[in-house]
């Protein structure tokens, strides 16, 4: 009589073992953070040619509909989802392999512009109803366009928190898309808010900073905050939904 052997286990480029994969376990979420910030330094010259792009793309909406205002919200999702799309898939990049380059710049904005336009659309909608919901409060005053305002409010939160957790989610896996992919995106905010709300904060703080010391440095915002958020969906994921990590990291 024959028999089998064993399957032999081999380790993914995370080090873990597919047995481990559907723990969670913290090890996964900690190697995450380790490739991501052992690769910002080497990977740096492509960081800033994605940054520069995404900056250069966020002043279309200021010619185009300078202010505060539905068409900007809408212009500024056109403008600058393909771009942030691909410096999500760069960033990406740097987590799963360790560097980038800027020929994966190029690649990735090929290959994920249109992913996200569409994308960026999704917080986009609810943020210019939102601010047309407050330009009716503030010319009108009316109490019946409160609700409005409210349940577009929490929309538009909700949408702009999970859109951090859709493009990295999206960049790495082309299989997830349309309701799928937001499914995916909400469920990771909702078990891990904390961390996308810190992404959030690096922004507004960044911004701040920009402004308050010289505007030049908004060239450099979109990296690191695409580093936060790319670091904090793929350590929430692989502490709650590890099966959407493991066909990366046995690639």
């Amino acid at each position: 009589m024959t028999t089998t052997p064993p399957k032999k286990d081999f380790p993914n480029r995370f080090g873990a073992l597919p047995g481990q994969i559907g723990c969670g376990n913290r090890g996964l979420e900690a190697e995450v953070i380790r490739r991501t910030l052992r690769g910002v330094w080497p990977s740096l010259p492509a960081l800033l040619v994605a940054s520069v792009a995404v900056c250069a793309a966020a002043t279309v909406p200021v010619l185009v509909a300078p202010g505060v205002n539905p068409i900007a919200a809408i212009v500024t999702a056109v403008s600058c989802g393909p771009f942030l799309a691909a410096l999500a898939g760069m960033t990406n990049e740097i987590a799963f392999d360790g560097q980038t380059a800027i020929r994966s710049w190029w690649s990735a904005l090929r290959q994920l512009w249109r992913f996200g336009l569409l994308s960026a659309l999704v917080p986009a909608l609810p943020a210019g109803l939102l601010l047309v919901a407050i330009e009716v409060i503030r010319l009108s005053g009316s109490p019946l366009v409160w609700p409005s305002f409210v349940v577009t409010g929490m929309v538009t939160a909700v949408a702009l928190l999970s859109f951090m957790a859709a493009l990295p989610l999206g960049a790495a896996r082309p299989d997830l898309r349309g309701r799928a992919l937001w499914i995916v995106a909400v469920s990771t905010v909702a078990t891990r808010p904390t961390r996308f709300v810190a992404v959030a904060s690096a922004i507004g703080f960044l911004v701040w900073t920009a402004t308050e010391w010289s505007a030049s440095l908004l060239l450099f915002v979109p990296a690191p905050v695409a580093i936060v958020a790319v670091t904090a969906t793929w350590t929430s994921v692989a502490a709650t939904q590890p099966s959407i990590l493991e066909p990366l990291i046995r690639s």
